[in-house]
């Protein structure tokens, strides 16, 4: 089951404009019976606060409020600094303190200003550029589920800042697939908040519910823009590329974004073959448009922690003008401490983020490195034994290209081993510092 949840922000300084896109992507969507979760935040509320009633009403449309916490957070640390002049740890502990009191506090009032124009709607999915794991702490004191907004690419900066070692949001993560992001938490704003009295704390992981912006976002660099993404039918490609990627995952949702704005200036064409998009989208068996609050839902009541997410992709590169198109696989895989990427006839992933400690490993000498890989076939079982050594102790995984679903694993003192289909046999490892060493047993 892939479980698709529409998402448009309702928000833009030509109201003309911005309604008449919200108009047309809700008369299209609901004519295909998809649902639209719209992000709002109090300027836009009361200009959109109608329209969205009535497809509440007709529809089961949604609004999640989108919240900006980086004037509020920049300030109250511009004033703990300079109360602790030369002692950073001071200001930094202090200025945690109080944004734990004053968060919720914000979030509160901004949905009952929300709740003034729109009293049907209830707290679940908020949503964010600037955010930390204070912020999701005080949204799950203030009843909200889910913090939508992820980027996988995007990193939070303050580069605009010029207070020296300004407190800086977490690295953004799970650009495709929910996940609880407190699970692997060991942020400095965690530590602090941790509070022993805090019932919130007896449930660490499902209480709040990460949401990728677009779930696409790392397939293309076009995702975001639909004019092309429908010119080049990308836009079904990349949708059918997570239906294809249903078979070998748990649990799989696809978050798509459009902006009603871009959606106003299609032209005729344009809405067209979004209809066609859309109507792709349903025809789909297994496919079940819903909204964010209701995939939030699903998530928490199948995975009790954060679900490993794997995503093959195929690349297709023209080498000249005379050869064959070269194809070669892709995957991208994430859990709750990691995420890799790997390339087709290599064993060790390309590109490795850890979300226990640094948050993109760049440096060659800071790469584990894999010293031996040796398969021995004995009658019908295969013995894999793996050595790496590394620098330290950290999450990582190799793969194994090739068709191995006539194998039963039997064995292993790895963290996972886990077939993607018939392209990969996927080993998840937990290193050590200095060598480690692991085995796999197979049967046929």
């Amino acid at each position: 089951m892939l479980n698709y949840g529409l998402v448009s922000t309702a928000i833009g300084e030509d109201r003309t404009q911005l309604l008449d896109g919200m108009r047309l992507l809700s008369e299209i969507a609901h004519k295909h019976g998809i649902p639209i979760t719209w992000a709002i935040d109090t300027k836009s509320a009361p200009i959109v606060a109608k329209a969205l009633t009535t497809w509440h009403t007709e529809n089961g449309d949604v609004p999640l409020l989108l919240l900006d916490i980086k004037p509020i957070w920049e300030e109250n640390w511009k004033t703990q600094r300079e109360a602790n002049p030369g002692d950073s740890t001071e200001a930094m502990a202090s200025h945690v303190v109080t944004m734990r009191e004053k968060l919720p506090e914000y979030i509160t009032k901004e949905w009952e200003r929300i709740k003034r124009t729109l009293p049907w709607a209830e707290p679940s999915v908020a949503g964010a550029v600037f955010k930390n794991d204070v912020l999701l702490r005080a949204l799950e004191r203030t009843g909200f589920r889910a913090l939508w907004g992820y980027h996988r690419k995007q990193q939070n900066t303050n580069a605009d800042n010029t207070e020296a070692n300004t407190p800086e949001p977490e690295t953004d993560r799970g650009g495709f697939g929910c996940f609880y992001p407190l699970e692997a938490s060991t942020s400095a704003d965690t530590i602090l908040t941790r509070d022993t009295t805090d019932e919130t704390l007896a449930h660490p992981f499902k209480n709040i519910v990460g949401i990728p912006y677009h779930t696409a976002a790392h397939l293309a660099e076009d995702t975001e823009n639909l004019r092309a993404a429908l010119l080049n039918e990308t836009a079904q490609q990349h949708y059918d590329i997570y239906v294809e990627n249903t078979a070998w995952n748990h649990w799989l949702g696809y978050v798509e974004h459009m902006d009603p704005i871009t959606v106003a200036q299609l032209g005729e064409e344009g809405l067209e073959r979004l209809n066609a998009y859309f109507a792709h989208v349903v025809s789909v068996e297994d496919t079940k448009p819903i909204l964010l609050s209701q995939m939030i839902d699903d998530y928490m009541i199948h995975c009790e922690k954060t679900e490993p997410t794997a995503i093959i992709t195929t690349n297709t590169e023209i080498q000249d003008e005379t050869a064959n198109p070269k194809s070669t696989l892709k995957m991208c895989y994430c859990d709750a401490t990691c995420e890799f990427t790997f390339v087709e006839d290599a064993m060790e992933p390309v590109e490795i983020k850890n979300y226990t400690s640094e948050r993109i490993l760049q440096s060659d000498a800071s790469r584990p490195v894999l010293i031996a890989f040796s398969p021995t076939r004995y009658r019908t079982e295969l013995r894999i034994t793996i050595t790496i050594e590394s620098i330290k102790a950290m999450p990582y995984g190799i793969i194994v290209w090739g068709d191995h679903e006539g194998l039963q694993l039997t064995e292993s003192n790895s963290d996972d081993v886990r077939w993607i289909g018939k392209h990969s046999l996927f080993i998840r490892l937990a290193l050590q510092s200095g060598k480690n060493e692991f085995s796999v047993k197979l049967t046929i």
